[in-house]
C-alpha cells in the first residue's frame, strides 16, 4: 500500500525570509513555523512537493535559481521525496528536482518514445489549477518507485488553484491552516 502527500510549496510549507510575496532568491526562504510536527503525523506517506513557479515565466527569475530554490527546499524539509513545478503560464513544462542533483524537464525529456506519447495528454495541464503535475507525479511513483497500488492521496495547499488542481485530479485536498492546526 503506498500513500502519497502532495504539499503546495510557497504559504503551504516555505515563506521568503526576507517578507517578499514570492521567492525570488533561492537562499530567501523558510519553513513555515510548524511544518516539521504536522510531517510526523504522516509517518507513512511519501512526499512529494508541487509548485507553480510564476516568477520563471514572467522573467523575473532563471530556471536555474529555481532549481537551486528547489534544492535548498529539499534540504529544509527532508521528507520531501522530490519536487515537480511548472515554470511556464500555458501549462506545457513540468520539471522534476529530486534529491542528489536529479533534475528532469518534460518538455526535453529524455525517456522512450512509448513513454513520451503515454504522457503526451497531460502536456497544456501542469500549471495549477491543471491537474498535470499531480497526474504525473502519481504516474512516475508507480512506475519508477513503487508497483503497488496507491491507496490515499491527499493534497495540501494554501490557494484555489491547490484546492482545483486536487478536484480536477480527483483526490483529497486539505487547507494548508486547517492542516498546521492538525498537528495541535
Amino acid at each position: 500500500m503506498t500513500k502519497l502527500l502532495f504539499l503546495a510549496l510557497d504559504g503551504t510549507i516555505r515563506r521568503s525570509k526576507s517578507g517578499a510575496a514570492f521567492i525570488n532568491q533561492p537562499d530567501d526562504q523558510e519553513l513555515i513555523e510548524g511544518i516539521q510536527q504536522v510531517l510526523t503525523h504522516y509517518p507513512d506517506y511519501v512526499k512529494i512537493g508541487i509548485g507553480n513557479q510564476d516568477s520563471v515565466a514572467s522573467g523575473e527569475k532563471s530556471l536555474e535559481d529555481a532549481i537551486k530554490e528547489q534544492e535548498i527546499t529539499l534540504d529544509l524539509v527532508p521528507q520531501l521525496k522530490c519536487i515537480y513545478f511548472c515554470p511556464d503560464f500555458e501549462g506545457k513544462e513540468c520539471h522534476y528536482v529530486g534529491r542528489y542533483g536529479i533534475e528532469r524537464s518534460y518538455l526535453h525529456i529524455q525517456f522512450t518514445p512509448e513513454y513520451l506519447a503515454e504522457l503526451a495528454y497531460l502536456i497544456g495541464s501542469f500549471r495549477k489549477p491543471n491537474p498535470g503535475m499531480l497526474q504525473l507525479a502519481m504516474k512516475e511513483y508507480q512506475v519508477f518507485d513503487s508497483p503497488e497500488e496507491i491507496t490515499d492521496v491527499l493534497m495540501v495547499g494554501d490557494s484555489v488553484e491547490d484546492a482545483a488542481a486536487a478536484v480536477a485530479a480527483g483526490i483529497r485536498f486539505m487547507w494548508a491552516v486547517d492542516w498546521l492546526k492538525s498537528s495541535n
